[in-house]
C-alpha cells in the first residue's frame, strides 16, 4: 500500500473518481457554461436518465469479477506487489483489465443517471482515455517481473472499454 501511495496513477484515479463524482450531479444544475449549456449543461428526462442504472450495475459486476479474479494480487498501485502470482483466469481471461473497464462503465453510468448522454458520454471517453494510460503504464512493469505476460498479451485484448 505505501507505493501504492506514492503513484501518480493513483492520485490521478482518485483525482478522476472525485471530479467525475462532483460534475455529474452540479454541473447542469449550477453552473453556466454559456453557448455549451443547451449541449453539456442539461438535465435528460428520466427516462434516459435510469439508463444509467443499467450502466453502473454492468460496472459493478466487470469491477467486482476482476477483483475476485486477482484475490491477493490485487493493488491500486501499477507496479505489482512482490509475491503476487500473475493472474490470467476469471475476468483475466477474457480482458487484461476488467476493473479498469468496470469503473469506466460505473463513471458514464453514474453521469447518465444525474445529468444527460452527452455528459456521460465526455465521462466516459475521459476515463478511458484516462486507464487506458494506466493501463499502459501497469503493463510494462507486469511484462518485466512475469516473462509470460508477453505471451498472455498477444492472447488477450487489453479491453479498457
Amino acid at each position: 500500500m505505501a507505493k501504492a501511495v506514492r503513484d501518480p496513477w493513483v492520485w490521478g484515479q482518485v483525482a478522476l473518481i472525485a471530479l467525475v463524482g462532483l460534475a455529474a450531479p452540479l454541473l447542469p444544475r449550477y453552473v453556466s457554461l454559456g453557448d455549451l449549456d443547451p449541449a453539456i449543461n442539461r438535465v435528460d428526462p428520466d427516462w434516459i436518465r435510469w439508463l444509467g442504472a443499467p450502466l453502473i450495475a454492468a460496472g459493478l459486476a466487470v469491477a467486482a469479477w476482476g477483483v475476485r479474479s486477482l484475490r491477493r494480487s490485487l493493488t491500486p498501485g501499477t507496479e505489482p506487489l512482490p509475491d503476487a502470482p500473475l493472474v490470467t483466469s476469471g475476468a483475466y481471461a477474457h480482458f487484461r483489465h476488467p476493473i479498469y473497464a468496470g469503473i469506466v462503465l460505473v463513471l458514464a453510468g453514474y453521469t447518465l443517471a444525474w445529468s444527460n448522454w452527452t455528459l456521460a458520454l465526455l465521462a466516459g471517453l475521459l476515463a478511458r482515455g484516462y486507464f487506458n494510460g494506466k493501463a499502459k503504464a501497469e503493463e510494462r512493469w507486469l511484462a518485466q517481473r512475469y516473462p509470460s505476460y508477453e505471451t498472455y498479451m498477444r492472447h488477450v485484448p487489453r479491453r479498457v472499454l
